[in-house]
Order: structure tokens, then C-alpha cells, then sequence
């Protein structure tokens, strides 16, 4: 089955249901775990819906990251995005290399490990961002448990971290840095939530340890961002009268750092001792996305610009409610809101200041924080209404389950997510239909020959599917004669509206010209 508008809005609203009455469950029927249950149950529902909408690898930047976690399968600890190539390549270009060391491992080993059980498709690879997707809706509804001390806000910031429609799409593969990003997002909430853990069962160390591992864990997934938490960890105890003064508070904070550099140093040794050219590349990249644009340009303002796209206006005009009145709160752990509150101010200032690369999905990872703090502000301003306007209590209870609905419809976007699959997308129908003819390809091709002139960059897409080596260009005419005196055999996609193929190939008879013909 292939999604395109209605089956998209069918599916989303379908999975949709359990959270729906989970809502109902929560505040009117007041059966808490069940509506809890039903809760992470339309989240995943949700989650499963979104990674099967799009039959085919999106362009920036699944695909290399599928390439590579299928490699992987093989090779966990050799990352490679050609693993056979034949035609020299520049090792500083990430997308069209041999060793690919463009983002740290985690997630590429979790999409590997879940392609060797599920297999080499779509679902296989999307499944670890969907499983950590819908984890995350319950990150979201503990800490703020823990945090804040409320039950319902912790609801609600579930319910829109249950409906978010960027991490949906990250999930689906639809924007750039997708599974990546999904990772990185988990592992940071993972943080955030253990670092409230420590914090409200009495600081044992056991949670500092934990911290470190997923702050770790992070940092293997998309770099030193990942000690974010430290930040907030150290201002925590700065501004505690009593913590400031504790030694076993730094000890624990030290502690959990040291875990941390456990985690993620071997790799990097590993990587400079085995790939050096490839490590100083890396490297010298993470610097240019700071100083220069690297073909995302933006001005300071650019990731406040994009938070109605990521987030949407109702979830904003609380957002600036809950961070006026959060710290009015009787419940609320104040010391951990300022810790919080500065995670989140510190990131969205360094990434707007200071780095020159704008790619929306960076200061997402404090995005549980946001969501909770939303939450908060649409809990207040009910609290404060139903105070003056609502007497009985079925009718608050009605009144707060509308406003969650309405907050929950605002954040999942599906007229948005349905509009992006159009059946009058002619990229996308080309992209599907491609897709079908890479997958209907012999094996026996693709294990044999060398494949050329594919469309452009979707060599990656037929090397994912089938294997093989493929290129999306067709080399010149001694490079041709090269191959094939060392024994090469090659096939070639021809077309006759672009990317025609030249005499010299055409007129060769060793040369297989591909009866298939791509879009």
C-alpha cells in the first residue's frame, strides 16, 4: 500500500484514537496508568504509521545513513558508505566517499543491529526511530513528574510530545539529519530525565553514573552538544545554598563526567588510530559548521523563525505563559527549572550566535523541555480561567480535555504531513516509482556488474536495496576501457530526455545498457 493524502489522514487519525481516549481516561474518567498506557500505545501506533508513509529513501540525509547501516551489517566497526569502490573518490566529500565518518556511530549500529533481525528494508531501518520516538513520550511525561510535581502538566507535555509533528517526520526520514537527530534527541531527554532522577530520589549516585553513560551515548550520536546536562548539573549546585557547599555533589557531577568520556573516547581513538585522513576530516568539519554556513545559511533569528514550523503557534503562545508563570509554581523544583530553563536558553544562543551552519534540528534536544514548560503554561492559564468562569467540576474537567485535544491537533500537523505526500507530487511518484524498479533489479546484476549513469545521488537507493557498486554519473572513455581491461563489467541506465549516454558507451558491446529506464 502506498500512502498519499487520505490514506495519510486515515492512518494518523486511526492511530490517534488510543491517545484520544486516553485524554478522556485521564481527566474525566480519572483511571491515570490506563490512560497512560493508551498514551505510549498511539505514540508508538503514531510512530509506525509515519516510517511506513514513504516507500523509498528521502535525499538528505537518510539515504547515507541507510548505505552505511547496511554496510555495517557486515562490518559494524568499518563504516562505509562505498564499501567496493571502483572510481577514485574525494575522501572529504561525505557523500560520495569510502569511509564514512560523518556522524558518530550509535544510531547507525542500532539501525544495523535492527536490519540484521527485520532485514535489509525500510521498516528494519526506520524501526529503532520509532521505538525511540515513542520512549521518549514517557521521557517527557517523567521528568515531568519529577520536575515540575504535577501529574496533569506531565500529562500534557506527554500528549504533545505523543503528537510533535517535526519528531514525527524526523522519524519518517522526511528532514534532513532525520535518525540522526532522533538519537541524538532520545539519549539528551535520557539525560535530562536521569539527571531529575538523581535530583529526586535524594541525590544517589547510581543516577550520576547513568547520566554519564546516556550523556555518553549522546555525544557518540552527534557530538559534544551531549554535555549539555553538565552545564545545568554544575549551575544546579551553584545556586543550591546547601548543594554549593557539599563536596559529594561536585564528586557525583565529576563523576558522571569521567563515565561520559568512557562512554565516547574509545571510539574516537579508535577512529584516528585506524582512519586518521578520514578522523582530521571529521574533525575540521565539526569546526567549519561554526564558522562557516556549509550551505545553510540563516541569521540569528533563524531557529526562533522556525518554531512555529517545529512546534506551532498555540504550543508557543503558552510556551511564553509557562516560562512567566513557572516560577510562581508551589510544586515545582525550583533550583532544577532554573537548571532547565539555562539548558535550554544556552543552546538555542549558541547555535543562533555562535555557529554559522542553521539546520533547524539543532536545538531540538532540549525540545522535552519546551514541551513541558508549554504544557505548563496551557495548565495555568486553565487553572486561572476555570478559577473565575467554570463552577462545577465535570465541567473543568470537560474544558481541560478539549484544550489538550486542541493542543494535540495543533501539534501533529496532519493536513501538513497529508499535504507532503500528494498524489500530485511528481518528485515523489518518480522517487517511488524508482525505488520499485531498484528493487525488482536481478541480484545477480548487481553482485556482477558495475552499475552507471543512475539518477542523480539515487545510486546510494539502488546500493541500499540491492547491493552492489552504482554511480550516478558515467565516467569517460579510458576510465571505461581501464575497468574493463582489469576486468570489470559494467551496465549503464540510459535516457533520452537528459543524461543520455555518450557514443563511446553506446557503441560498446561489453557494456549491458539497462532495459529499465528511470524517472
Amino acid at each position: 500500500m502506498i500512502f498519499y493524502e487520505k490514506e495519510t489522514w486515515l492512518g494518523l487519525m486511526l492511530a490517534s484514537v488510543p491517545a484520544v481516549v486516553s485524554i478522556y481516561m485521564f481527566f474525566i474518567a480519572e483511571k491515570k496508568r490506563t490512560a497512560l498506557f493508551l498514551l505510549v500505545l498511539s505514540a508508538f501506533l503514531l510512530r509506525m504509521v509515519m516510517i511506513s508513509l514513504d516507500p523509498y529513501l528521502h535525499d538528505w540525509d537518510e539515504k547515507f545513513h541507510a548505505l552505511v547501516a547496511r554496510n555495517m551489517t557486515h562490518f559494524p566497526f568499518k563504516p562505509m558508505l562505498f564499501e567496493h569502490p571502483v572510481f577514485p573518490y574525494n575522501y572529504k566529500d561525505w557523500s560520495y566517499n569510502h569511509i564514512w565518518l560523518h556522524k558518530q556511530p550509535v544510531f547507525l549500529w542500532q539501525m544495523a543491529i535492527s536490519m540484521k533481525v527485520f532485514g535489509i528494508n525500510l521498516i528494519g531501518l526506520r524501526l529503532p526511530s520509532a521505538l525511540m520516538g515513542t520512549a521518549i513520550v514517557w521521557l517527557v511525561y517523567d521528568l515531568g513528574r519529577k520536575w515540575l510535581k504535577d501529574e496533569n502538566v506531565a500529562f500534557i507535555g506527554g500528549i504533545i510530545s505523543c503528537f510533535s509533528f517535526f519528531s514525527l517526520e524526523l522519524i519518517a526520514g522526511q528532514m534532513s539529519t532525520d535518525h540522526n537527530d532522533v538519537a541524538f534527541v532520545f539519549y539528551v531527554t535520557l539525560s535530562l530525565w536521569a539527571f531529575a532522577v538523581y535530583i529526586h530520589d535524594g541525590l544517589k549516585l547510581k543516577w550520576a553514573i547513568l547520566t554519564g553513560i546516556f550523556v555518553g551515548l549522546a555525544i557518540l550520536n552527534k557530538w559534544l552538544t551531549g554535555w549539555l546536562v553538565f552545564g545545568g548539573w554544575f549551575l544546579y549546585i551553584l545556586i543550591s545554598q546547601t548543594k554549593r557547599r557539599d563536596l559529594k555533589a561536585y564528586r557525583d557531577l565529576l563523576i558522571s563526567v569521567a563515565v561520559s568520556c568512557v562512554v565516547f573516547l574509545p571510539w574516537q581513538v579508535y577512529m584516528m588510530s585506524c582512519f586518521p585522513k578520514d578522523s582530521e576530516v571529521l574533525y575540521a568539519d565539526n569546526v567549519r559548521h561554526i564558522v562557516e554556513d556549509l550551505g545553510h545559511p540563516g541569521s540569528v533569528f533563524y531557529h526562533l523563525a522556525f518554531l512555529p514550523t517545529a512546534y506551532n503557534y498555540f504550543f508557543l503562545i503558552f510556551l511564553v505563559i509557562g516560562s512567566f508563570t513557572i516560577y510562581f509554581s508551589k510544586q515545582a523544583n525550583i533550583l532544577l527549572t532554573t537548571s532547565y530553563l539555562a539548558m535550554a536558553f544556552v543552546l538555542f544562543s549558541f547555535f543562533s550566535i555562535f555557529v554559522k551552519t542553521k539546520m533547524a534540528s539543532f536545538p531540538y534536544p532540549v525540545s522535552g523541555i519546551l514541551m513541558l514548560i508549554s504544557a505548563f503554561g496551557l495548565y495555568t492559564t486553565f487553572n486561572f480561567l476555570s478559577s473565575k468562569y467554570i463552577a462545577k467540576p465535570i465541567a473543568k474537567k470537560v474544558m481541560i480535555s478539549l484544550l489538550t485535544l486542541l493542543m494535540a491537533f495543533f501539534c501533529l500537523k496532519p493536513g501538513t504531513i497529508s499535504q507532503s505526500r500528494s498524489i500530485h507530487d511528481e518528485k515523489r511518484n518518480n522517487k517511488i516509482y524508482n525505488t520499485k524498479v531498484f528493487k525488482n533489479l536481478d541480484e545477480n546484476l548487481t553482485g556482477k556488474y558495475i552499475l552507471i549513469n543512475c539518477r542523480a545521488y539515487e545510486n546510494i537507493d539502488l546500493m541500499f536495496f540491492k547491493g552492489g557498486t552504482a554511480y550516478h554519473y558515467y565516467p569517460d572513455e579510458k576510465s571505461i576501457d581501464s575497468l574493463e581491461n582489469h576486468g570489470y563489467i559494467i551496465a549503464a541506465f540510459d535516457y533520452r530526455d537528459q543524461q543520455k549516454l555518450p557514443e563511446y558507451i553506446m557503441t560498446d558491446n561489453r557494456i549491458f545498457l539497462m532495459p529499465e529506464k528511470l524517472k
